[in-house]
């Protein structure tokens, strides 16, 4: 063997030998990304129990009102992917569909009435819940003020949005009516 195919054959062994030690690194990551993230489970307790609390503490029309606001505020968080919707309800049907929560949307143009429904699903799209046994139904007022904005700013009219099912209110799924007005937001 010369130099140069003795220095080939070690070059070959350390790409070799790093290869291997990286694998298990690799393999212990994957592990650990298919673990469920304890965490999650931990705040929705919690979030379950304070969603209780405040119940508990806070008139419901207060309570109401805080988790309507508290829905406005995580839609606008996505503005800049609901104004790229302005005026166009079935691309943005669409775009749920596809990306989002898989809801189906309709639009009933001659009655102005948009229904947003769910799969069926076995508790609340939001991180924060999940939790149906101790999460109060009053939370869903923070879904009436997401879908609330949402709607406003893809249709730029003001809207009444109504919940005539609830997962967190014994439903099987959630479904939204948002009735639109003839008001410029």
């Amino acid at each position: 063997m010369d130099r140069k195919q003795f220095l080939k054959g070690c070059a070959d062994g350390v790409c070799a030998c790093a290869a291997a030690c990286f694998l298990p690194v690799k393999a212990a990551a994957a592990a650990d990304a298919a673990k469920p993230d304890w965490r999650l489970h931990f705040v929705k307790e919690r979030y379950a129990h304070l969603m209780t609390l405040l119940s508990d503490k806070i008139g419901d029309t207060e309570l109401a009102e805080i988790l309507w606001t508290q829905g406005k505020y995580c839609s606008a968080l996505g503005d800049a992917t609901l104004v790229k919707y302005r005026d166009d309800v079935e691309g943005y049907a669409a775009f749920i569909r596809k990306t989002v929560s898989a809801d189906i949307i309709t639009y009933d143009r001659a009655n102005r009435v948009i229904t947003m429904t769910t799969d069926e699903r076995p508790d609340c799209f939001c991180p924060l819940n999940g939790l149906n046994e101790k999460t109060p139904g009053i939370v869903c007022n923070c879904s009436l003020g997401w879908q609330t904005h949402s709607w406003e700013t893809i249709l730029g009219k003001k809207v009444n949005v109504e919940i005539a099912e609830a997962v967190l209110r014994g439903g099987k799924r959630c479904t939204f009516k948002i009735h639109v007005l003839d008001q410029p937001v």
